[in-house]
């Protein structure tokens, strides 16, 4: 049988135990996190502003790429401008070295001068003769427009009209290369006969200012820098 102390402690005890209210006991609570309105917003706006620069990144690269194209024809038209210049260039530099007077064979030395008296002329020589071969090459004595004719007295002839309405005649030929068009000196123009009133192959060359009179062949050609004999 418990004693009467033992008794009174357990009293005590229990009435302790029983004095302790549910306010009193430790809750068990399981907090969840809340976004803050503030912080939803700072990150959709940092999303917006990378997707942003990501679309100016993609745009300022094709702008280089079509810079760099327009570049590139921008060059290209320049250098093709540069080589027409030197093309160019070069062209009137050969056109300033070209002969405008040559001889109308490659032969030199004549058979009969200008002014001669003969049998086989109505008057006197209108011309000179050059005694080159048949089928020679006779070339323009000068640049101009070539014409072509027959004459009975000529025979086949070639006829060039410089700038200036200045005409060489070339006379006798067997055969014509070019019948009409512009010719530049030293262009092979026809060849060398023996057509008209001839007796033998050669050139009969004549120089008849505006298409008039003729004068001493001999005498212009070396006034131009070309000397037949």
């Amino acid at each position: 049988v418990p004693s009467a102390c033992v008794m009174s402690v357990a009293g005590i005890a229990a009435a302790s135990v029983s004095g302790i209210s549910d306010e009193d006991k430790p809750e068990k609570t399981t907090s969840l996190a809340v976004a803050d309105p503030s912080t939803v917003k700072a990150v959709a706006a940092n999303n917006k502003l990378d997707s942003q620069l990501e679309q100016l990144s993609e745009g300022s690269d094709d702008f280089r790429q079509r810079a760099s194209r327009t570049q590139e024809r921008i060059d290209l038209k320049q250098r093709q401008v540069e080589e027409k210049k030197k093309r160019e260039e070069e062209a009137a530099r050969r056109e300033a070295l070209r002969p405008k007077f040559v001889m109308p064979v490659k032969q030199h030395g004549l058979s009969a001068y200008y002014g001669q008296a003969g049998v086989n002329w109505m008057s006197v020589h209108t011309g000179i003769d050059f005694p080159v071969g048949y089928g020679s090459p006779v070339m323009a004595a000068t640049d101009g427009t070539v014409r072509t004719q027959y004459n009975s007295a000529y025979g086949n002839m070639a006829i060039v009209t410089m700038a200036d309405g200045t005409e060489t005649w070339y006379c006798h030929l067997s055969s014509t290369k070019i019948r009409s068009g512009p010719v530049k000196a030293g262009d092979v123009i026809a060849y060398a006969g023996s057509s008209g009133n001839s007796t033998g192959p050669h050139l009969h060359f004549e120089v008849r200012p505006g298409g008039g009179a003729s004068i001493d062949p001999l005498v212009w050609l070396r006034s131009h820098g070309v000397n037949p004999t």
